[in-house]
């Protein structure tokens, strides 16, 4: 469900602010069903049939996925976008309640969505035709009660299987914020995730052992975006009591507005930072990244100035700001770095890495203190 902006992926619709995307490697499942379905000896008819199957049951995902988004924003939430995959959706919020039960409900509020649309889809069968009726699409026959079983079992199917407790899928987040009314959200994430990563080494050498390669996929994905999850929470707790000022970098690559695109890029050769602060009259003006840069290049626009590319607008954050608030900030925003701004004036830059680099050296003062 939660997780970062996917980059390489294309818009197709937003609604309530919030943008569903196609990543480049949803094709890729698109091509593998259309060739299984031509190599089983399908017509074209089978293989569009098979692919109208499959854009079906996204856009159930996608309604899943807003289920998951709608309920964040009920607790003040933003959610970024929603990207679908190959493995499914991935919702991208601004970041999840520490509050267990708040979790719970927006978590749960996926799975809902997939059986509210299976019950809607058996009371419309038994209403308009007498009955339940699981009927095949692809074995012909009249197209209505066909799509109205495929929905009931395609949803059925997405009920169950997000309810599995493998973190950090849906069953895993309810088991984590189940926990949490009881433990730390630590212990709560540690315990969720051995769990979540024992159930993905059984989904991938089950997906191996039986010929599925989408259901090790799924395996290999879960256990990656476990141990993420539980890193990312750990550094959290980490940073509980941490400023701004004490993980911020104070030596950062800055250049006046007026500088041209060509000094810029001159300055990237010359080594160091990748990320550029801009500065208007000594005060923030924006972030100018190295892809700017070339593209900037690209379109000969070397002796431009560095105000007319134009800089990308950044929200910038203060020493005394909680380190884990501005990193909640940081990831927001989807900038590589955000400027540290006190009085007017920027006195330093904040970026994932001085966090790492941070928490590794307490770790290793705390190691060293133990082994006097």
């Amino acid at each position: 469900m939660a997780g970062p902006s996917l980059g390489g992926s294309l818009r197709v619709l937003r609604f309530k602010g919030i943008g569903v995307h196609v990543h480049w490697t949803f094709l890729l499942l698109v091509g593998y069903v259309a060739v299984s379905a031509a190599s089983s000896g399908g017509d074209l008819g089978e293989v569009i049939l098979q692919l109208g199957q499959v854009l079906l049951v996204f856009v159930c995902v996608v309604l899943h996925e807003y289920g998951h988004a709608l309920t964040a924003l009920h607790y003040g939430v933003r959610t970024r976008d929603i990207t679908l995959l190959p493995i499914g959706g991935v919702a991208s919020l601004e970041r999840m309640p520490e509050e267990p039960m708040q979790e719970f409900w927006i978590t749960i509020a996926g799975p809902l969505v997939n059986l509210v649309i299976m019950v809607l889809a058996g009371v419309l069968q038994w209403a308009l035709f007498g009955g339940l009726h699981l009927a095949d699409p692809r074995a012909g026959g009249p197209l209505l009660p066909a799509l109205l079983s495929f929905l009931l079992t395609a949803n059925l199917g997405l009920f169950l299987f997000n309810l599995l407790p493998a973190f950090p899928m849906d069953g895993g987040r309810i088991l984590r914020a189940l926990l949490g009314l009881r433990l730390s959200r630590v212990q709560a994430t540690r315990i969720a995730s051995a769990i979540g990563r024992a159930l993905a080494a059984m989904l991938g050498i089950g997906g191996l052992f039986f010929g599925e390669p989408m259901l090790a996929l799924i395996g290999l994905f879960i256990w990656f975006a476990a141990g993420a999850e539980a890193r990312m929470v750990m550094q959290q707790a980490a940073l509980r009591g941490i400023t701004v000022a004490q993980v911020m970098r104070t030596r950062f690559w800055a250049l006046s507005a007026e500088a041209t695109v060509g000094r810029a890029v001159d300055e990237l050769l010359a080594g160091g930072d990748q990320d550029l602060v801009v500065l208007l009259d000594g005060a923030l003006s924006g972030l100018v990244t190295r892809r700017q840069l070339m593209e900037a290049l690209r379109a000969r626009r070397e002796d431009v100035r560095l105000l007319e590319l134009p800089p990308t607008a950044v929200r910038p954050v203060s020493p005394q700001q909680p380190a884990q608030e501005a990193l909640q900030q940081l990831a927001a925003q989807g900038v590589p770095l955000v400027p540290v701004v006190d009085e007017g004036s920027v006195v330093g830059v904040l970026e994932p890495d001085n966090l790492s680099e941070f928490l590794m050296v307490q770790g290793a003062r705390r190691g060293g203190a133990t082994g006097r």
